[in-house]
């Protein structure tokens, strides 16, 4: 599936970005601008995301990750197994995949979440055309749902 650049602020370079949703049994996020980031090692969420009034996860004995990224600072995440759903530009359902993301309550998000190599590259082959502005997904097939 092909999707445009996204410019997300007036003087931003577009950007490769899909609409998301993370699930957990009876429970979903919102819909989120993710950015498709090869230098990410997992998604990476802001914590709130995982709390009772969206996914209700219990992260207590959660799998903890250590990261640095754009604060230089190193952060602590919670790794966690969740359906995500991709959707098409026009808002469309185009796939859903069972991955591992990171929740972490000091991950902001005012450009997206972020789609990192395990949990997103790992479940999707990407090809990007950066001087066309665009990019595709596709699912590998060992792992369609």
């Amino acid at each position: 599936m092909r999707f445009p650049y996204t410019k997300l602020f007036l003087n931003a370079q577009p950007r490769p970005y899909l609409n998301v949703f993370l699930g957990k049994g009876f429970h979903t996020s919102d819909v989120v601008m993710a950015l498709v980031d090869s230098g990410a090692d997992y998604p990476i969420f802001p914590m709130d995301m995982a709390n009772s009034d969206y996914l209700n996860l219990d992260l207590v004995k959660a799998e903890s990750w250590n990261f640095s990224g754009t604060t230089g600072l190193m952060q602590t995440a919670k790794l966690a197994e969740v359906w995500m759903t991709i959707l098409e530009p026009n808002g469309t359902k185009l796939c859903e995949v069972l991955t591992m993301c990171a929740f972490c309550d000091t991950f902001k998000m005012s450009g997206g979440v972020l789609l990192g190599q395990i949990g997103f590259f790992s479940c999707f082959k990407t090809s990007f055309y950066q001087p066309e502005q665009h990019f595709e997904i596709e699912q590998w097939p060992a792992i369609a749902v």
